[in-house]
């Protein structure tokens, strides 16, 4: 990584990934070039790949596309991808609540700043809250200023709320919500209380919304301290400790790798109709316990897999598994990298550069 770090170049991996984003979204995202492009939450996991996207286009466009990236730690950013310091990649000091845009147009932005990783949200559930909704605002009110071409909101799948565990998977029209007695349900309530700012921004200034409700993923850049299981787990392999599911391994979700996320995120920005939401990532379902063999089988050394505690027999696991028709019909989303390639993929970025082992 070392040798990667000075020259700036990109991982081969990312590379490779990008490559095929780029291929498989095709002519739509010409719409990007020279235009100006707001990314809140440009740091991040979704962030970064949308950053990585826009750099591998500007390397072969003769007019770029400039992108404004709010960030709170722009050091950070620099050293965790010294190779998107580039002129084209601005980064603009401040969190999405409360920076400056500076004085030029803006033509498309991308909203999907917030605190999603348990850490944060059970530490800080009111900030968690605040910083969705108020920031939410924030760029609305910027949007309908620039009257931007298209903005697309990246919600999440948690404001469905608690899947019913019969309920096999979640489509976009399904009408539950998080419980408003439990704190921690804060993240999905903020969401879906950003996407409702959406809708009347949408009526009342036509700033043309599209939303995105991303679900479950693996792959480079995810921060492996957050406390998801499949980060854990993989950390936990690479440091050859037992992968510890902290309880009882039923629980059933789905994982896209990340360049299939980036793929559906371009995809919904750029050839949706206004006011379309989608939810983005596998329907494949898989137990947690069955993920932490999946990561055992891809490591190259031997690790034992331990369960807290019991199931309890009778009792229907939970799911967090999405309905993902509409995009596959609409525009034709499918899952390119299947979860066994995506672990591998992953795992040999994360040798290379998060310095584990």
């Amino acid at each position: 990584m070392e040798s990667l770090v000075k020259e700036r170049v990109r991982h081969p991996i990312i590379e490779q990934d990008i490559a095929q984003v780029a291929q498989t979204v095709g002519p739509s995202l010409e719409r990007l070039r020279g235009k100006r492009l707001l990314i809140t939450g440009g740091t991040g996991f979704i962030g970064t790949w949308l950053l990585e996207t826009i750099s591998w286009l500007n390397e072969r466009w003769d007019k770029p596309c400039r992108v404004y990236v709010p960030t709170r730690s722009p050091e950070r950013f620099i050293r965790k991808v010294p190779h998107l310091v580039r002129a084209d990649i601005v980064l603009l000091p401040g969190d999405v609540r409360a920076f400056e845009y500076p004085d030029d147009r803006c033509d498309m932005i991308i909203h999907a700043a917030a605190p999603a990783d348990p850490h944060t949200l059970a530490r800080d559930p009111l900030g968690v809250t605040t910083t969705i909704v108020d920031g939410t605002r924030r760029v609305l009110e910027l949007a309908a200023q620039k009257r931007v071409e298209t903005f697309l909101f990246v919600s999440s799948g948690a404001v469905y709320g608690s899947q019913p565990p019969e309920l096999e998977r979640v489509p976009e029209d399904y009408v539950g919500g998080p419980d408003l007695a439990n704190p921690r349900s804060a993240y999905g309530e903020a969401k879906r209380c950003a996407e409702v700012l959406c809708a009347l921004y949408r009526e009342k200034f036509g700033v043309p919304i599209r939303i995105a409700r991303p679900f479950t993923f693996v792959g480079p850049y995810q921060d492996l301290q957050a406390g998801f299981a499949v980060t854990d787990f993989l950390k936990e392999g690479l440091q050859g400790l037992p992968l510890h599911i902290r309880d009882d391994g039923t629980t059933v979700r789905s994982y896209c790798y990340a360049s299939d996320m980036v793929v559906a995120l371009w995809k919904i920005l750029l050839e949706t109709p206004v006011g379309r939401a989608y939810n983005v990532g596998s329907d494949e379902p898989i137990s947690i316990l069955e993920l932490a063999h999946r990561v055992a089988n891809v490591l190259d050394r031997s690790v034992e897999i331990s369960v807290a505690v019991e199931p309890v027999q009778g009792r229907l696991p939970e799911r967090y598994v999405p309905d993902t028709s509409r995009g596959k019909a609409e525009l034709g989303l499918t899952i390119r990298v299947d979860l066994q390639v995506a672990l591998m993929r992953t795992l040999s970025w994360m040798r290379d550069v998060q310095n584990i082992l």
